[in-house]
């Protein structure tokens, strides 16, 4: 397992709980109302990297079929005591093991700030394959151009290495993997700016 992976999944099943409290209550229901939007009724979707299991459980509340990965068992395990009538499954984003066209939409909060930026291009063409054609993509990475460690009290001030990414940087992985944009913006949430992106599956 790479370092950086490593070191995030050590934090996330230290503090599992904690940050299943801390974001649980944290909806992003615009952005979510939107992905929504974009997906046929009853759409099969992945929440990749879902935590808490927060926004599973919004898209399972419209009707849609729901399958989240985690690589964190102890989030796993704080999802499940939140959330029924979601497939959790502990799984790497590294490595997606569903098969191609699999999908209609796919979700992925944050997710990707925790994986070094040498690996985020397979990631992205790993989602790319595994997502239906025309299907629907939202991503949220936080804005920057560094990689680097960072300490929040949320955490108890555990070291976290995080990788921040560029909106230019992420839409050119994401036309290199086969998506058009559709839609992207950076934005500011408690002080932490994000980069978020709708693209659809064009090839």
């Amino acid at each position: 397992m790479k370092e950086q992976i490593k070191k995030a999944l050590e934090t996330y099943d230290k503090y599992a709980k904690i940050y299943a409290d801390y974001t649980y209550s944290k909806l992003m229901q615009f952005q979510l109302n939107k992905f929504i939007s974009m997906l046929p009724k009853k759409g099969k979707i992945l929440d990749v990297g879902s935590g808490s299991g927060r926004d599973a459980q919004y898209f399972h509340d419209y009707g849609l079929d729901v399958t989240s990965i985690d690589f964190s068992e102890n989030m796993l395990k704080e999802a499940k005591k939140r959330v029924k009538g979601v497939k959790f499954i502990k799984m790497d984003m590294c490595n997606l093991e569903f098969e191609n066209n699999s999908f209609d939409g796919i979700w992925v909060m944050a997710s990707l700030s925790d994986i070094e930026r040498k690996e985020s291009l397979n990631i992205l063409q790993g989602i790319s394959k595994i997502l239906k054609k025309n299907g629907v993509v939202y991503i949220a990475v936080k804005e920057g151009t560094t990689e680097e460690v960072v300490s929040k009290p949320q955490y108890n001030n555990s070291p976290r290495y995080y990788t921040f990414y560029t909106q230019a940087e992420l839409e050119d992985k994401l036309k290199k993997s086969g998506f058009s944009v559709l839609n992207a913006q950076t934005s500011e949430d408690q002080g932490t700016k994000w980069v978020e992106i709708f693209a659809k599956k064009s090839s």
